[in-house]
């Protein structure tokens, strides 16, 4: 498990760095309170995944792996 969701968040990153966004920027779109995606690395992420994985028009599986 911890490899998928350490996986889950360096897409998250790739995909902000290739579109010029920072995870604070994300994180403010996306009402997250600031911080959270970096916890990602360490824990599953909570039912926000969808909402990153639309703001990015990607399908979540994407995201997963």
């Amino acid at each position: 498990m911890q490899g998928d969701v350490f996986l889950i968040f360096e897409t998250i990153k790739t995909l902000a760095a290739t579109r010029n966004i920072s995870l604070y920027t994300l994180e403010l779109a996306l009402a997250l309170p600031a911080g959270t995606l970096k916890t990602w690395n360490q824990t599953a992420p909570c039912n926000k995944l969808a909402e990153v994985a639309r703001y990015f028009q990607v399908p979540i599986e994407t995201l997963l792996g």
